[in-house]
């Protein structure tokens, strides 16, 4: 048996049962990592497959994705408790630029707080159309809470956008009302930032999507959204009004998305980038070294960027760190919220790979 070094991502840790995994199976799955791997750190990691050394045993790096207020208050703890250490990949733009510090479990089970009094975490979109929305969200972390987590997690790279946007001229539904992505509210704007937001209307097409900084970006034009706004409030009460306002677009513009250059794309992804690695080092006093891809969604140009600026970059492919060729493209395995899943993802870590 390969003494396997492979990584595990989560996102989000929850009080109890429900979309994502349970402060409690998150507390056994910690007593089973402990019990037969090494937990080491992506610096650990990164020492052993630049220099082609296999660890002792078989070993397990633990990371975070986003930055949710709630790895502070449930998933810190529990590291703690089992003397563990972790990576987190915070975006920059959603850390809360404030002291506040939350009450965790560790305050529950010194008996400071009820859990009552314990933040019920909101569900993705819950935490971040809130803050595309009003430019702020409390589901993340304050600067504060992600320095007093130092002692446990190192800390990574995850961008400052974190949207998805239209990178494919091919229409592939409409907006309803009730469909599309949280981020559509930033793929539907005019700008790279956060200054030109604009709420999709009933009517607007929805194009094949992925992270900001993985495509080169395309803008829904103008006059086909005046198109569509031009529509009486009788169209859309159709029992077939997408496919009729299908027609209709196809029929009156050959294109539907304003694409930017690819040279515009690689200074904004580079700019983007560089920007957020120097704003969390600044907030943190720590060398931000590995880079974990938005969604998991990567191109030829992004592995590139980020080689130039980070020594590692993380995927959301199944494998191990062993094997992998390119340390801009290392895999990661997703932990869904149930227990079982999660056996089954470490039993491939150590015999399938």
């Amino acid at each position: 048996m390969r003494n396997n070094i492979f990584v595990l991502l989560y996102h989000k840790i929850l009080p109890k049962w429900g979309f994502d995994v349970a402060a409690s199976t998150f507390d056994w799955e910690l007593k089973v990592l402990k019990s037969f791997f090494d937990v080491i750190s992506l610096d650990d990691a990164y020492e052993y497959i630049s220099a082609g050394k296999e660890p002792k045993k078989p070993s397990v790096v633990i990371t975070f994705d986003d930055g949710y207020v709630d790895n502070f208050v449930y998933a810190y703890p529990l590291l703690k408790k089992h003397g563990l250490k972790a990576t987190i990949f915070p975006i920059t733009s959603r850390l809360n630029r404030e002291e506040k510090i939350r009450p965790t479990l560790e305050d529950y089970w010194k008996g400071k707080v009820s859990k009552k009094e314990l933040v019920k975490p909101e569900s993705f979109s819950g935490a971040n159309y809130p803050f595309l929305k009003y430019g702020k969200s409390d589901d993340f972390l304050t600067v504060a809470e992600l320095n007093k987590m130092k002692d446990v997690f190192e800390i990574g790279g995850h961008g400052e956008i974190h949207a998805k946007v239209f990178y494919e001229d091919r229409i592939i539904d409409f907006y309803d009302g009730k469909n599309g992505h949280w981020s559509n509210i930033y793929a539907y704007g005019k700008s790279d930032d956060f200054s030109q937001l604009e709420e999709p209307k009933v009517g607007y097409p929805l194009f094949p999507d992925m992270n900001n900084l993985a495509v080169r970006r395309g803008f829904l034009k103008q006059e086909v959204k005046d198109f569509v706004k031009s529509l009486d409030s009788s169209f859309f009460k159709q029992k077939n009004w997408k496919e009729a306002l299908k027609k209709e677009l196809e029929k009156n513009f050959s294109s539907f998305l304003e694409f930017e250059t690819e040279e515009k794309r690689e200074k904004r992804v580079r700019e983007e980038l560089i920007r957020s690695k120097r704003e969390l080092e600044n907030l943190t006093g720590r060398k931000v070294r590995h880079f974990a891809y938005p969604f998991g969604h990567y191109d030829e140009t992004l592995v590139k960027i980020t080689s130039e600026i980070f020594d590692t970059a993380y995927t959301v492919k199944k494998g191990v760190l062993n094997k992998a060729e390119n340390f801009h493209e290392l895999p990661r395995m997703v932990i869904a919220k149930d227990f079982v899943s999660f056996l089954s993802k470490i039993v491939q870590g150590v015999y399938k790979y």
